[in-house]
């Protein structure tokens, strides 16, 4: 067993429910009632009935509940469907190891699946961010490789804590977690596709799958990370694992959404919203953005995809482009699901606006940011008066800049409302709030499976 592996397990064995702090529990009930209100807002959408409709029918003896359907479902199936749900809208969280909410609705399926309490949830999710969150951490920023290997890992630790499994299981869950699963990030960048409300989805199904087998007794490569041809050889050659305990948690280092959007999209539109009163529509002869090299390479067209990002073809491609986020803000006064419409995206009112928008990317702005923050600043050039100029670094809803617990519920209930009745999304808002509480999942899984809707596009 490698060095690396070792680790691991260590921190998986040293941490238990009485080990967190309040703080920490806490943000698990925000980010996790966030995550499931993303759930559903995103039932109805295509990728998600496409993942139903694969998963409906399949049977197992550890079976968990998949949103709208009266039956169970193979734990890993249940994941794979219920994340494409909650990632759809791209409006859950937001952190270092990507959006490590993805996570959660795997964590709650296996807690359902076992008969775990709430505070064993919150354990296995509070695992789970830190994992993903260490790991991300001690790799390059643009390491080539998709967020779902962070997933990967940060589930079987917290499956594997959810079902008690010993150490030479648990180092065989997270070494058949990782080995046989290393995504491309050729799914966020160019045209994107429906994939991209599934890619997480498909890494949390494999490690489910893991835990699965080496629960079973399966071994995994017992040195996944050091060994010839491992993780560190092939993948990370520069990696520096750091699992001492911080203050704050990962998860309290996590940020949540105020805009349906890529994370690097919140800033841009924010800083439009708060200029837009000042300047009427027609005013506007150009916007210029200045931003760093995170956000201008992932939305602002610097990794050659400006024609994407300038036109986006797809619902995909428009929340992962700065232009059109901010040409719906500007006339819209808000960003809203309706916003990707197919109509939307050539709506010749939005294009007008998106042609008089520039992007760059600025030394001084890159030299400040972080992994999870993306200093911008905003001009609007309006004739006959100073130009505007508006800057942030971090947006509403960042760790540094938090959502309100009642922003944080009324978002919740607002996207619950579009699967559930009024009281039906009140009632799972408050069994989720109270989640560290809970002797089952009973009563969270029963409205789980209550959502409804029609069908969307």
């Amino acid at each position: 067993m490698d060095h690396v592996l070792e680790s691991l397990i260590d921190f998986v064995e040293q941490t238990d429910f009485g080990s967190l702090t309040a703080g920490a529990v806490d943000r698990v009930t925000r980010h996790t009632l966030d995550a499931v209100g993303c759930g559903a807002g995103g039932f109805g959408s295509r990728p998600a009935r496409i993942a139903r409709e694969v998963a409906r029918g399949a049977r197992d003896v550890l079976s968990a509940s998949l949103y709208g359907e009266s039956d169970p479902v193979p734990v890993g199936m249940a994941a794979f469907a219920n994340i494409t749900a909650n990632r759809y809208l791209d409006f859950n969280d937001f952190g270092v190891s990507g959006h490590p909410s993805d996570m959660i609705p795997a964590l709650l399926a296996m807690a359902e699946a076992a008969r775990a309490s709430g505070a064993d949830a919150v354990t296995a999710i509070y695992l789970a961010y830190e994992i993903a969150t260490r790991v991300a951490e001690a790799v390059p920023a643009d390491g080539g490789w998709d967020q779902g290997v962070y997933c990967s890992l940060g589930i079987a630790a917290g499956q594997a804590k959810i079902l008690r499994l010993n150490r030479q299981e648990l180092a065989n869950a997270l070494s058949l977690a990782v080995v046989p699963s290393l995504p491309l990030r050729v799914t966020r960048f160019g045209e994107l596709s429906e994939w991209k409300a599934s890619a997480t989805a498909h890494a949390a199904m494999t490690a489910t799958f893991a835990v699965r087998l080496a629960r079973a007794g399966m071994t995994g490569p017992s040195q996944p990370f050091g060994g010839k041809d491992g993780l560190l050889e092939r993948v990370w050659p520069a990696f520096d694992l750091d699992l001492t305990p911080t203050s704050p948690s990962a998860i309290e280092r996590a940020s949540l959404k105020r805009h349906p959007a890529c994370f690097w999209g919140q800033v841009p539109v924010d800083l439009v919203l708060e200029v837009r009163d000042a300047v009427p529509l027609g005013d506007v002869e150009a916007i210029e953005v200045a931003t760093c090299e995170n956000a201008w390479r992932t939305i602002g067209g610097g990794r050659g995809d400006a024609a994407e990002k300038w036109r986006p073809p797809t619902r995909e491609t428009a929340d992962h482009s700065m232009p059109y986020l901010m040409a719906v803000a500007l006339v819209d006064g808000r960003l809203s699901e309706e916003a990707f419409a197919p109509d939307r995206l050539r709506d010749p009112k939005l294009l007008d606006i998106i042609d008089r928008i520039r992007i760059l990317e600025r030394r001084d702005l890159t030299a400040r940011a972080t992994r999870d923050t993306s200093p911008t600043e905003l001009t609007v050039q309006v004739p006959g008066r100073d130009p505007i100029t508006v800057a942030a670094d971090v947006p509403r809803g960042h760790h540094d800049n938090p959502l309100s617990d009642d922003e944080v519920a009324d978002k919740f209930l607002s996207l619950a409302n579009s699967a559930l009745s009024d009281a039906q999304a009140k009632e799972l808002a408050e069994r989720l709030w109270d989640l560290p509480r809970l002797s089952t999942l009973d009563d969270v899984a029963r409205l789980f499976r209550a959502f409804t809707c029609c069908d969307a596009s």
